[in-house]
């Protein structure tokens, strides 16, 4: 019962992954990060494969394999040349399906994630958009890090990652995705010779998240030379079309031609980074706001970026602005899709969180649609100043 997805693409590389709907949207507070460790742990040898042995299995294969986990999934992936598929296929079905879990892997791999988080509490950016992600979606799995709490991981060990397998890794609604220049007749029963161990099942329930009816402020100081805050909106969702006049209306704001970088940065010398990028999830969406400043600045950078998000909720965007905005998400669409993996990726999503795969053929057509005037009502619709919900870390005025 477990779909197998092939596109033939030319090239000297195949790419193979195995992609999971759910995992992070399952975990709890006492657990949070578990879906993200238990990816990087399985990386690090299975039941038939030593960490050695594996990590030289790889490299034998010429090849290179990966491992990521996101908010609504998580996924293991493989890349080799193309006459290697098949040992590839092995590889990664050893990897996906009977990863070991060893002591000493898991408590190196947590070491690396507890200083990661701890590198995060120091970052700027990263940060502030992670309480403001907190405040908005609270109680909600959105509201929870994928990469969890110092707290949360820290308890982690190798009974616990091997629990989750079993429960979010085998049975799951997910998808076996191959982009490679072969016959796809034959490359699905090797893949489904190496993943045999695996079924489906339906996707875990998501709910739709609430909004805070008003604003939420946090700060935090810090003995930084910098002041960073970041606001959130909410925005939209994966399966709401409203998500293209979303990225278009990010694409005339942020960027080094963009309005918010021209007036704030430029013209007004209120920032040293400034942008606007939406944030889409299966079950909602948002729109991240930061800028850094410096913190003296704090106050009238703060009504200049919220001057520029009520600009676009007065006015339609200019047409050269729209245009701009088009060519740029096309063209970089195109570029993107130049690698099997981000093809390999793109056929993932479509299957687990969109309506069908012909949406990834319709992309330019959507982009190119998009008026003015829905790019307009998209922003009234989200930035409400009395709703954001905005998180300060500011800065004392050290010297650097």
């Amino acid at each position: 019962g477990v779909p197998l997805v092939v596109a033939r693409a030319p090239g000297a590389i195949a790419h193979l992954g195995w992609y999971v709907h759910g995992g992070a949207t399952a975990e709890r507070d006492d657990n949070a990060g578990i879906t993200s460790l238990m990816v990087r742990t399985a990386l690090r040898g299975t039941a038939r494969r030593s960490a050695k042995q594996l990590a030289e299995d790889v490299e034998f294969a010429g090849g290179v394999v990966g491992g990521g986990a996101g908010a609504d999934g998580f996924q293991w992936t493989i890349a080799v040349p193309v006459d290697r598929l098949d040992a590839a296929a092995e590889l990664l079905g050893d990897i996906v399906q009977r990863p070991a879990f060893r002591d000493d892997a898991v408590q190196s791999e947590r070491a690396v994630a507890l200083a990661d988080l701890a590198a995060i509490r120091d970052d700027m950016y990263r940060w502030p958009v992670r309480l403001a992600t907190e405040a908005a979606w609270g109680a909600h799995p959105y509201g929870r890090a994928v990469a969890g709490s110092e707290v949360s991981v820290g308890r982690l060990g190798a009974e616990a990652l091997r629990e989750w397998h079993a429960a979010q890794a085998i049975a799951a609604r997910g998808v076996v995705v191959c982009v490679a220049d072969v016959d796809p007749e034959e490359v699905a029963g090797t893949l489904a010779r190496h993943f045999g161990d695996l079924a489906d099942r339906p996707a875990p329930e998501v709910p739709v998240p609430a909004w805070p009816a008003a604003m939420v402020a946090h700060a935090e100081p810090r003995q930084k030379a910098q002041t960073a805050f970041a606001m959130l909106f909410p925005g939209p969702g994966r399966r709401d079309p409203r998500r293209f006049a979303a990225g278009l209306l990010a694409g005339v704001a942020s960027g080094l031609g963009g309005r918010f970088f021209e007036e704030l940065r430029d013209r007004q010398s209120l920032a040293y980074a400034v942008l606007v990028a939406p944030s889409v999830r299966q079950q909602a969406g948002a729109f991240i706001g930061y800028i850094g400043t410096s913190p003296e600045k704090e106050d009238v950078a703060r009504a200049g970026f919220l001057a520029e998000f009520a600009r676009l909720c007065d006015a339609p965007v200019t047409a050269a602005e729209l245009e701009r905005a088009k060519r740029f998400a096309v063209g970089a669409n195109a570029i993107r899709r130049e690698s099997a993996g981000a093809i390999m990726a793109d056929l993932a999503d479509a299957w687990l969180f969109g309506e069908s795969l012909a949406e990834i053929a319709r992309y330019e057509s959507d982009v190119m649609a998009v008026t003015a005037a829905e790019i307009q009502a998209v922003a009234r619709a989200s930035f409400d100043p009395a709703r954001r919900v905005e998180v300060v870390i500011r800065g004392t005025g050290r010297a650097v």
